[in-house]
């Protein structure tokens, strides 16, 4: 996992500010904003606490539903929780608006963030079938898509956060 450094202004050298530069504040800012927004509606249930209703729900909300309720994805809430004393948060956000198609099969693209008050860092990305009962990992490196069942073993997501 990377760690978020913040370094005080003092110490960073003057750099001449850029046209590149004012963009890329603005996607981050975006992206932060998005994430915030994604926590408070995709706001993943604390161990012990029921999970939502999936019966009259909308695809979307299924699709997310489906991957809040994935073990992984709730221990790595609960250890953001703790380990940031409340401070940072796991969330789920939509990552891209359209749907995608893998083998003529239309999946939501969505990412497990971990949100802080300084900055958002995504931990995973996935593809949701609509009714929730298909997740693929992105795998960032190579580019594939794996199942949950391929990315346990050869990830092992669960050793991300202590026991």
């Amino acid at each position: 996992m990377a760690a978020i450094i913040h370094l005080p202004h003092a110490t960073m050298p003057p750099r001449a500010s850029s046209s590149k530069t004012a963009i890329t504040a603005g996607i981050l800012a975006g992206l932060l904003a998005a994430a915030l927004g994604a926590y408070y509606v995709y706001q993943p249930p604390s161990a012990g606490h029921a999970t939502q209703d999936t019966a009259g729900a909308q695809p979307e909300d299924k699709a997310v539903n489906a991957l809040l309720a994935l073990p992984e994805i709730r221990a790595w809430s609960a250890h953001i929780e703790k380990a940031s004393g409340g401070k940072s948060h796991g969330a789920v956000m939509e990552t891209t608006p359209e749907q995608r198609l893998v083998d003529g099969q239309a999946y939501f693209q969505l990412s497990f963030f971990e949100n802080g008050p300084d900055a958002a860092h995504r931990w995973e990305s996935f593809l949701v079938t609509p009714d929730g009962k298909r997740i693929l990992v992105e795998d960032m490196v190579e580019g594939d898509l794996l199942s949950l069942e391929r990315w346990r073993k050869e990830s092992a997501p669960m050793k991300r956060v202590p026991n």
